[in-house]
């Protein structure tokens, strides 16, 4: 796909439609715009982790700007981009400098659906319902999730909060309990996710 390149519009539209098409376009920009890491991190000097955590974020709040509008191409797509990942890398830089209480999400590794997922979080009259079903999975699903998404704990600080074994282990059972809510989620509430 790297050797492939859409305008905005062919972008836009592939977004819009869901599904497949949604889901490759997403990965498409992912890679696309991660020049804009380096020149990012050049201005912000934040750990790998970080840097790559905000760059993840930022594609998600693009890519819900798309899909509800907000983004009107007034500007190419990638400068759009580019601004919500500066912003965000900053925001990272000070709660890094002033508090450890982080809500960035650790969502690079997940696919465009389960990213999805993640903006039901968002969401605030969705995010009780979900919080709700999550009782239903028990309780080490529930805080691993509730420390991951909601709170922004790394994993290696779940692992120790969760009483696991490793940063490994807490990333495991997070992708188990993230495909058990999603599960879930589908059943309950009627979502597609």
């Amino acid at each position: 796909m790297s050797d492939i390149s859409f305008t905005d519009e062919e972008i836009i539209s592939e977004l819009l439609t869901g599904g497949k098409a949604f889901e490759d376009m997403s990965m498409y920009i992912f890679n696309a715009y991660k020049g804009f890491i380096y020149k990012v991190n050049e201005k912000l000097h934040l750990s790998t982790e970080d840097i790559n955590d905000a760059y993840a974020d930022s594609l998600v709040k693009c890519i819900h700007k798309i899909k509800d509008h907000t983004f009107r191409g007034e500007s190419k797509l990638s400068s759009y981009f580019y601004s919500i990942f500066y912003h965000t890398a900053v925001d990272v830089s000070r709660k890094n400098t002033s508090n450890r209480n982080m809500d960035i999400v650790e969502i690079h590794e997940y696919d465009a659906r389960e990213r999805d997922l993640m903006e039901l979080f968002e969401i605030k009259d969705r995010s009780n319902e979900v919080v709700k079903l999550m009782g239903a999975m028990g309780h080490p699903c529930k805080k691993i999730l509730l420390d991951w998404a909601y709170y922004g704990y790394k994993m290696d600080e779940i692992a120790n909060r969760a009483n696991l074994k490793n940063a490994e282990t807490a990333r495991s059972m997070k992708y188990k309990c993230l495909k058990k809510l999603k599960q879930i989620i589908a059943t309950k509430l009627g979502l597609n996710v």
